[in-house]
């Protein structure tokens, strides 16, 4: 599945086939994604949160004109909910940090930012890029649950993209091994890594270290 839309402008230019979403085809040699349903019916949070913020822009004002945009919230309730979502994305004094710019923020903060960003609308399908990258494992434990919340609540579909093969047992229910830039293998999470068959799989369940095995 191509997404363009998604993707900066000259991305365009390798993408090609169609996507269903929704109930709507598009072809993505001939059109993007509409601006009504990027953000809103569906969003994607970036590995590299400092290239998707505005640095001329508080964070605040950033995160609420999304479901500004969306939802049809006023200033206000936009601002009181991306506040709700920052701390449920566990960032520190989201009171005050909600008047910040975003190169005052650590790339761990960034990134929650930009969770906080994506999941504000409740998108019906959120991909996630890395989406734990530069955070510490408790604040990590933190928003896979949010993400899994999400999806128990209103039905979101995520698409996962990781290296983390413990992120991977955590969230996912169905796997796609990339080698190569082809599906290498995919299965269910629970079967593959209990008997994965490509040999790649194979080495990526072997490089995790184990505190079990004595080498």
């Amino acid at each position: 599945m191509a997404l363009m839309g998604l993707l900066p402008p000259d991305a365009a230019k390798i993408l090609s086939g169609t996507m269903s979403f929704n109930g709507k085809t598009i072809d993505m040699t001939r059109e993007r994604i509409p601006a009504s349903m990027r953000g809103g019916d569906m969003a994607m949070i970036f590995q590299e949160p400092m290239t998707s913020l505005n640095p001329a822009f508080r964070i605040g004002d950033q995160i609420a004109e999304a479901v500004q945009q969306h939802k049809g919230c006023t200033r206000a309730e936009g601002r009181a909910r991306a506040l709700e979502m920052l701390r449920r994305v566990g960032l520190p004094s989201p009171e005050k940090r909600i008047g910040a710019y975003p190169h005052q923020f650590s790339g761990g903060m960034r990134q929650r930012v930009m969770i906080a960003m994506a999941l504000l609308c409740e998108p019906d399908l959120l991909i996630a890029d890395e989406p734990t990258t530069a955070i510490d494992v408790t604040i990590q434990a933190q928003i896979l649950d949010l993400l899994k919340e999400l999806q128990r609540e209103k039905g979101t579909a995520i698409i996962m993209i990781t290296h983390s093969m413990g992120v991977i047992a955590n969230i996912c229910h169905r796997v796609q091994v990339m080698y190569a830039g082809k599906i290498a293998e995919e299965a269910d999470a629970g079967p593959l890594f209990a008997d994965p068959r490509h040999p790649y799989t194979v080495g990526l369940l072997e490089s995790i270290p184990r505190l079990d095995e004595h080498k």
